[in-house]
């Protein structure tokens, strides 16, 4: 009598208290996958979906969908970052490049960490691809971190980015899967003789594929051949073993992306930088080590492998590396752990002297603007600290209006 009407779908999160709107649907099952994956995304605490269906000029709403998140005490069960930087990736090559790889080493880092891989294992290893993909809503809270963070940047529609970057998804673990259903064909991997592996896999699949086949058909062997490294350390020293003064420029590149994989896990950075007393010492360390400056006798000694990762990027062989050790830096200066836990009274002191120790040779800092502003940023919280300290609560307020 009145007609079918139209119907949509509305899928809600509660965060901090406040509910919020993550995105419309058209599509029911869209909108219930996009709810459930929601509740594994970190700061949600409730999620449902609404139907909205319109007959004759009213509105009816009805909950189709509502849950509270479950926090499991299982680690790798909940993101671990953002999806700030995530690029907008269109084709299946795009997602296994630096820049993404960067977003999903953050994303799913608990989860990584947990299982002792790097984002370039995952997207090369069919049972690993799939062992996520068991672990119920993560994959799909990580799919829809990066779609809002793509809907809030670009203007363009949540629910459409997800299925796309889905389709991205299926089609990158669709070549890992065919891979290892033609494990036993694959070219050998030699890692004493990396050339003869990169001619061995064009004889294999051709020269038509040109460097983006190989690349790929590559990094799944490499992947395979990583199993046998245990923890992430131990990969760390099988990928430094093959990255000599003879390696060839293109299988350099390679294997720098994995090792910058490796050095997106701060675990692992803690790890290789050895007992530092402090913050403020391992990041100092750390800064050395990138300068690749004599070890200062007043700090903890770096592992010999983290060391080796810091020559190859001052020597301008390992870019992605040095990207993300960078980075690191950078984050660590700009969060509120304070650099010496025994002395926050040296805080200002301790933030100045890293500023010197961040300088090359040249006078420039190491990282750039970003650096600086975040040294800035220390140097402030450290002021209005001081200032609130002594009551004049008004004047540390100002300091943040500035």
């Amino acid at each position: 009598m009145f007609g079918t009407g139209s119907i949509s779908y509305e899928v809600q999160s509660r965060r901090e208290g406040r509910w919020l709107i993550e995105g419309a649907y058209t599509d029911q099952e869209s909108a219930l996958s996009a709810a459930r994956s929601q509740l594994a995304a970190p700061g949600v605490d409730e999620a449902k979906v609404v139907k909205f269906r319109t007959v004759a000029g009213l509105s009816l709403e009805t909950v189709i969908l509502h849950k509270t998140a479950v926090r499991s005490q299982h680690k790798g069960l909940t993101l671990g970052g953002t999806a700030e930087g995530a690029p907008l990736c269109r084709e299946p090559g795009d997602l296994r490049s630096f820049e993404s790889r960067v977003v999903i080493g953050r994303l799913l880092r608990p989860y990584l960490d947990a299982q002792r891989i790097t984002p370039t294992e995952l997207l090369h290893s069919w049972p690993l691809f799939r062992r996520l993909d068991e672990q119920g809503a993560l994959l799909g809270a990580a799919i829809h971190a990066v779609a809002r963070h793509h809907a809030d940047l670009h203007g363009v529609s949540h629910a459409a980015r997800a299925r796309e970057l889905r389709q991205l998804v299926e089609a990158v673990t669709g070549a890992a899967r065919d891979a290892l259903a033609e494990r036993r064909r694959l070219p050998r991997f030699d890692a004493d003789d990396l050339p003869a592996t990169s001619r061995r896999i064009f004889e294999a699949v051709g020269e038509a594929v040109g460097e983006a086949g190989h690349d790929a058909l590559f990094l799944t062997l490499l992947s395979q051949h990583l199993e046998s490294g245990g923890p992430l350390a131990g990969k760390l020293d099988l990928l430094l073993a093959m990255m000599g003064d003879g390696a060839a420029p293109r299988h350099l590149e390679l294997l720098d992306g994995v090792v910058a994989d490796v050095m997106g896990s701060a675990d692992t950075v803690k790890e290789l930088l050895g007992p530092q007393a402090s913050l403020h010492d391992g990041l100092c360390a750390l800064a050395d080590g990138l300068f690749d400056r004599d070890p200062d006798p007043a700090l903890a000694p770096m592992a010999e492998s983290l060391r080796r990762v810091c020559r190859l990027a001052f020597q301008g062989r390992a870019p992605q590396s040095r990207s993300v050790l960078v980075d690191r830096l950078r984050r660590s200066i700009a969060a509120d752990q304070p650099l010496d836990r025994r002395d926050a009274k040296a805080e200002g002191a301790l933030t100045r002297g890293l500023a010197d120790r961040l300088k090359g040779a040249d006078g420039l800092t190491l990282g750039g603007a970003a650096m600086e502003r975040a040294l800035e940023g220390r140097l402030l919280r450290h002021r209005q600290t001081v200032l609130r300290a002594q009551g004049m609560h008004d004047i540390a307020d100002r300091l943040s209006a500035r």
